[in-house]
C-alpha cells in the first residue's frame, strides 16, 4: 500500500517534471494542443509511478520519443523527459524481477543512444539519466530481498530455539514427574499383596505426580498454540521445597538448606530451580539412594547450588541422558560454571556456581 506522503511526493514531482516540460516546448514555439498532450503523457504517469511502474515508464518512454521526433522540445533542451524517464525507471528496477525489468530499460538506453543522432551529446546525458535511476532501483531491492531473507531466517532461528526451550523445560519438569511414577509403580507391584496400605499410598503419589505432569504438559501445548509463556515456576524457596517435598514422596529423604540474604535476579533463580529439579530427578531415577542434601546459597555476587546423594550409582557425565548437559547449558549462558561426579565417600554430586553481579536487571545475560 503507497503511503500519503509518497503519492503527494510523486504528484509534486509530475507537476515539476510538467513545468519543466512544458517551459522547453514553448521555447521551441510549439505550443498546440496535441503537442501538450504529449508532454502531458511524459509528466504524468510520474504520478502513480509507484503504484503502476511498468505501464507507467512505457507511457513515458513512448511519449518522450514522440515528443523529440515531433520536434516539440528541441533535444538539447531535454532534462524535464531524462529527469521523467529516470524517475519512472526507479520503480521498475525496484519492484520488478530483472527478466522484466532489463528490456525496460534496453528500451530507454536505445532511445538515448537514438537521440544521440539528433544531439551528440544526448547518450552522455540521457544514457545514465535512465541507467543510474534503474540501477539504483535494483540495488535497493536486492537489499530488501536479503533483509527479507536474514529476519526469516532469525525468525525459523527463533522458532527452533523456542522449540528447544521448550523440550528442555518439558524434559525437566516431567521427567521428574515421570521418574516418581514409575518407582511408585514398582513399590506398590511388590507390596500390594502384603502391605496394601503401603501400594494405597504409592498411588497416591502415582496420582498426584500424574496430575502435575499433565498440567505441565498443558502448559507447554497451550504455549505452542497460543504463542503465551506457560506459567513457569518463579523459582524461590517455596518452589524449592515443593521440588523436595515431591521427592520425598519416592521415597528418598531430602535435606535442605537456604541460605543468603541476596534475592537472585528471576532468570538465575530458574536456573537453580532447573538444576535442583534436574539433579533430584537423577537421584531418584539413578542413584539408588537413600537420602540426598541441596543447599543453595545465594550471596552478594553469585548463587551456589549443590544437590549430594548417597547412592551407590551415578549418572556418568557422558551418559544418553540430556538432563546434565542441559544444565551445564543453562549455567554456561550466566557465565557460571558446573560440575558433576561421584563423591570421594560414595554417591553422586553436583554443584554448579552462577554469578549475577554484572547481570542485568532480571537475571538475562
Amino acid at each position: 500500500m503507497i503511503g500519503t506522503r509518497a503519492q503527494a511526493v510523486d504528484a509534486t514531482a509530475a507537476v515539476l517534471v510538467l513545468a519543466v516540460c512544458g517551459y522547453a516546448a514553448q521555447e521551441a514555439g510549439r505550443a498546440s494542443w496535441w503537442q501538450w498532450l504529449l508532454v502531458g503523457a511524459v509528466a504524468l504517469p510520474v504520478s502513480v509511478r509507484r503504484r503502476w511502474a511498468l505501464p507507467a515508464a512505457a507511457v513515458t518512454l513512448t511519449a518522450s520519443a514522440a515528443v523529440l521526433a515531433g520536434g516539440v522540445i528541441a533535444p538539447d533542451a531535454s532534462p524535464g523527459l531524462c529527469a521523467a524517464a529516470g524517475l519512472t525507471l526507479y520503480p521498475v528496477g525496484a519492484g520488478l524481477p530483472l527478466v522484466r525489468s532489463v528490456p525496460v530499460l534496453a528500451t530507454g538506453l536505445a532511445g538515448a543512444a537514438t537521440l544521440g543522432l539528433l544531439w551528440p551529446a544526448a547518450p552522455l546525458v540521457a544514457g545514465p539519466a535512465v541507467a543510474v535511476p534503474w540501477l539504483v532501483g535494483v540495488l535497493v531491492r536486492r537489499r530488501r530481498e536479503v533483509a527479507e531473507q536474514v529476519f526469516e531466517e532469525r525468525t525459523a532461528r527463533a522458532v527452533t530455539e523456542e522449540r528447544l526451550r521448550i523440550a528442555r523445560d518439558m524434559h525437566d519438569t516431567v521427567a521428574h514427574s515421570l521418574s516418581m511414577i514409575a518407582m511408585k509403580a514398582g513399590v506398590a507391584r511388590h507390596v500390594a499383596a502384603v502391605r496394601p496400605e503401603e501400594s494405597m499410598a504409592a498411588l497416591e503419589v502415582i496420582e498426584t505426580a500424574g496430575r502435575e505432569a499433565l498440567v505441565e504438559m498443558r502448559r507447554a501445548v497451550g504455549l505452542l498454540r497460543a504463542d503465551q509463556d506457560p506459567a513457569v515456576p518463579s523459582g524461590d524457596d517455596e518452589d524449592l521445597r515443593t521440588l523436595t517435598r515431591r521427592t520425598e514422596q519416592a521415597g528418598v529423604r531430602v535435606e535442605t538448606t537456604l541460605a543468603g540474604e541476596t534475592t537472585p535476579p528471576p532468570g538465575i533463580r530458574l536456573v537453580v530451580y532447573r538444576i535442583v529439579q534436574e539433579s533430584l530427578t537423577n537421584v531418584v531415577r539413578h542413584a539408588r539412594a537413600t537420602g540426598c542434601t541441596v543447599s543453595v546459597d545465594a550471596g552478594p555476587h553469585s548463587v551456589t547450588v549443590r544437590v549430594a546423594d548417597n547412592g551407590t550409582a551415578a549418572v556418568a557425565d557422558g551418559s544418553t541422558g540430556h538432563g546434565l548437559r542441559g544444565m551445564r547449558e543453562r549455567v554456561t549462558v550466566y557465565g557460571g560454571t558446573l560440575q558433576a561426579g561421584p563423591q570421594p565417600g560414595g554417591g553422586f554430586a553436583v554443584t554448579a556456581s552462577i554469578p549475577y553481579a554484572t547481570s542485568g536487571g532480571d537475571g538475562q545475560p
